[in-house]
């Protein structure tokens, strides 16, 4: 990481922070040149009250879409995170030197400062660069309507998680459901039956968190608490039909590469998604050729092994990922833990994980 970058996406002889800088003035001037396209909310992650400010009305619709569930009302308090961002295309206003790029296949690219404080992200269709101290995310969009079907249902996804460490959040691969604010977390794999076992206990009447992502947070007393990101959810073709109730609201990909369907569950279910629970068991799911889904036990190393490859590359960049192994081996070593092996019978999941929250709560 270096003050001055040289890859594809970088602007030659302008350091993040600068910017960064450039950044905060695209948006000053599509927020004050139209104020028709201005738009606010708050939202809660992880317990801390955010605001994102948004020009154009298009890219608002895309963006509060996905936290839609972690909406709050402004209370007063001081913002931990204030998310500024704009759309080219809608406001007419953009960044000398920053241009989209065709191939929307580009992954893109993260650098920093030399100090590790701004942190800039850019890819085809967006730029964004965060500054870790000063806790302010500013962005700009070329034109919402090319956003990648992944951008749609986790936007700001590599910020979010950085901004989550930053205040001891880790974010982990997995799924979170709970009864009563009670919850088990699924960790494995994609493939691994996370999405099945999290969308057919919503469907009986659990909270939802997450399928995918979970922002995992340790308690001065010990316990861990789970916090939901977004409330999409993305299913192989597959998968979308042992879910009708979902297939009328499923958004197809773009990109040769996003072969799922988006289902932003919102638009579903809205009164099951929840912001968080306590954790109180860990379950792996894993299909297995049996009739009826069934529970039992895991070690440590089966469930780090199941957690860990895929939850530790979530950070933008290696620099920052130090100490992550440890404190989600900290966690799994002081939590219960199953394999819960899934059958062909998808109504009895609820009951399985049922079974273990009765067991711990």
């Amino acid at each position: 990481m270096t003050e001055r970058t040289q890859g594809a996406f970088a602007r030659p002889g302008v350091s993040p922070t600068n910017d960064l800088a450039d950044l905060a003035d695209g948006f000053a001037r599509a927020w004050e040149s139209r104020p028709d396209e201005r738009h606010e909310r708050w939202f809660t992650f992880a317990d801390h009250p955010i605001r994102i400010r948004v020009a154009g009305a298009g890219l608002a619709g895309d963006v509060f879409r996905a936290f839609s569930h972690l909406e709050r009302e402004p209370d007063g308090s001081a913002p931990a995170l204030t998310v500024d961002l704009w759309d080219e295309g809608e406001t007419g206003v953009g960044v000398e030197g920053v241009a989209p790029s065709g191939d929307l296949n580009d992954h893109g690219e993260t650098y920093a400062s030399d100090d590790g404080f701004v942190v800039v992200t850019a890819r085809p269709q967006t730029r964004t660069a965060l500054h870790r101290v000063e806790r302010r995310l500013i962005g700009w969009v070329a034109d919402h309507g090319r956003l990648t079907q992944y951008e749609l249902g986790r936007p700001l996804h590599s910020e979010l998680m950085l901004w989550h460490k930053d205040r001891g959040v880790q974010a982990i691969h997995a799924g979170l459901v709970a009864r009563d604010g009670q919850g088990v977390l699924f960790g494995g794999p994609g493939g691994s039956g996370k999405s099945t076992t999290a969308l057919t206990c919503l469907k009986a009447g659990f909270e939802y968190m997450a399928d995918d992502y979970v922002a995992l947070e340790a308690r001065p007393d010990g316990a861990y608490d789970g916090h939901s990101l977004f409330c999409s959810t993305h299913l192989e073709p597959d998968h979308l039909q042992k879910f009708p109730y979902l297939r009328p609201h499923a958004i197809p990909g773009r990109l040769p590469r996003e072969d799922k369907s988006l289902v932003l569950l919102s638009d579903v279910l809205p009164n099951g998604l929840s912001r968080k629970a306590r954790i109180r068991a860990v379950a792996l799911p894993r299909v297995v050729d049996a009739e009826r889904p069934s529970v039992r036990p895991a070690t440590t190393i089966e469930a780090l092994l199941r957690l860990a490859p895929s939850s530790l590359i979530l950070l933008p960049y290696a620099g920052v990922a130090a100490g992550e192994f440890e404190k989600l081996s900290t966690f799994l070593e002081n939590i219960p833990k199953y394999w819960l092996e899934l059958g062909r019978s998808m109504d009895e999941i609820p009951d399985r994980i049922g079974e273990i929250l009765e067991r711990h709560t």
